[in-house]
């Protein structure tokens, strides 16, 4: 049963679902910004809002902005999605978010089974709990040292692993998956550009499995170094990384692209021989209708640009 909170906060730019929670809570939310949620107040978040709305999180990105205040003790957050969204219901869980609230466009109802006010809300654990959990066992699993300890309760607390990347400690192909199709909806109901980079690093020759890892962890610093907080950077296949860039434009993710690919020959160089060419495209365009379409126009430029030769990136407006 839904009861009254005194302080909540709204992250969203639709008025209807506003009145449907001030309805729920008996109140109107917050004026205080969400930056400044503390232990007992309650968040809900609508990942489709516009970016005035969003610039409140931190980060100013949805998921990333539930991420880290779920690492705040006593904080509840739930995540706004449409009824029928099964990936966005994933992407909440995998923020670690108290729950979902659903939202029936058609029938402009709110779904809130799964609110509860006043309850404790879950912390992300952070490794400082987990250790301190690992040393109060302490001699409860003598076979079991107290890395391997970590690591599954690590497994077991945190959505996380499910989703990365164990090689590299990026995101992994499936989270790619869930991103683009959050992404590209955002893009459209927006109308704000959105660029897509398939990168290939093109290792060439035998290389032993130790090279091939050191050349991957170097990969995956160059990204990190290179792009910013709202992008979303995943290992898309074995030796292909793909790249979303909210809010960049042609020109913007060109020179980002060819950024990239200059720092990977310099880093790389010495360690494997490494020859990476990537696919770019960019929302809105004429010739790209839909999320599938946006991912085959990428992966044909990126097939362009590996026959051009090494250092290419191939744009879909070239």
């Amino acid at each position: 049963m839904v009861g009254k909170t005194k302080r909540w906060f709204w992250v969203g730019s639709r008025p209807e679902v506003q009145d449907a929670l001030t309805a729920t809570f008996g109140g109107g939310p917050t004026d205080a910004c969400v930056a400044d949620a503390a232990e007992g107040d309650l968040v809900v978040v609508d990942p489709t809002a516009d970016s005035a709305a969003l610039a409140g999180l931190p980060y100013g990105h949805a998921y990333s902005g539930v991420r880290e205040l779920k690492r705040r003790r006593g904080v509840a957050v739930y995540v706004l999605v449409a009824s029928d969204d099964e990936i966005g219901v994933q992407l909440s869980r995998f923020t670690l978010a108290d729950g979902v609230l659903t939202w029936n466009a058609e029938k402009q109802e709110l779904g809130t089974d799964e609110l509860r006010i006043g309850a404790t809300s879950q912390r992300r654990p952070s490794v400082d709990d987990l250790l301190a959990r690992l040393q109060s066992e302490a001699g409860q699993h003598g076979q079991e040292n107290s890395l391997q300890r970590l690591m599954r309760f690590e497994r077991e607390d945190s959505l996380m692993t499910k989703l990365q990347d164990a090689e590299t400690g990026l995101f992994d192909g499936h989270y790619a998956t869930l991103k683009l199709d959050e992404e590209w909806k955002r893009s459209h109901r927006f109308h704000q550009p959105l660029s897509l980079l398939l990168l290939d690093l093109g290792f060439q020759g035998e290389i032993s499995d130790i090279e091939r890892r050191a050349g991957l962890a170097e990969a995956a610093g160059v990204f990190l170094n290179e792009c910013r907080d709202i992008d979303v950077l995943a290992r898309f296949s074995e030796s292909v990384f793909l790249f979303l860039l909210p809010g960049t434009g042609a020109e913007g993710a060109e020179v980002l692209a060819n950024r990239i690919v200059a720092s990977l020959k310099e880093r790389l160089q010495g360690q494997v021989v490494a020859n990476p060419a990537g696919g770019l495209c960019t929302v809105p365009s004429a010739e790209i209708a839909n999320r599938r379409s946006f991912l085959a126009v990428a992966e044909a430029c990126l097939t362009k640009a590996r026959d051009a030769g090494a250092g290419v990136v191939c744009s879909s407006w070239q």
